[in-house]
């Protein structure tokens, strides 16, 4: 758990470093956020540390996939607000929870993808906003000499 202070400043650069340079992210003093935005509460949050909960190693480990992270791929994250946007001048108090571990396999062999949120509430203990992400440990594959 972590607080994120959403700061006008960071709104601007972020918008105009991703192209989402619409005025109300770059000009407005209340902005509100682009909705990737909250993507940044990876300098605020060390969201890894699901990957360390007990309950991911053992929903790794069940399905014989060691949970390294040099052998971690981030594959998705999608966004649910729950009202209106954020806004230059709110703090935000970040959770995380771990959602799901299952198997996939694939070309190069099998892999535990670890579904997990980051919510975000606001002063008021309301949650404004949700992020779904997916990221995948691969199992390890000996390499031929």
């Amino acid at each position: 758990m972590a607080e994120m202070p959403i700061e006008r400043g960071k709104i601007r650069e972020y918008a105009l470093a991703t192209g989402a340079a619409h005025t109300d992210f770059v000009d407005y003093p209340g902005a509100p956020v682009p909705p990737t935005f909250l993507s940044t509460v990876a300098f605020w949050d060390n969201l890894s540390r699901v990957f360390d909960l007990p309950e991911t190693r053992a929903g790794c480990e069940s399905i014989g996939v060691t949970p390294d992270v040099r052998r971690l791929l981030s594959l998705e994250q999608e966004y649910e607000f729950h009202g209106e946007l954020l806004h230059a001048g709110e703090t935000v108090t970040t959770g995380l929870r771990l959602d799901s571990v299952e198997r996939k396999t694939g070309r190069s062999g099998s892999m535990a993808l670890v579904h997990f949120t980051v919510t975000f509430t606001d002063s008021a203990g309301e949650l404004r906003a949700e992020c779904h992400y997916t990221s995948a440990f691969l199992a390890s594959v000996e390499v031929p000499a």
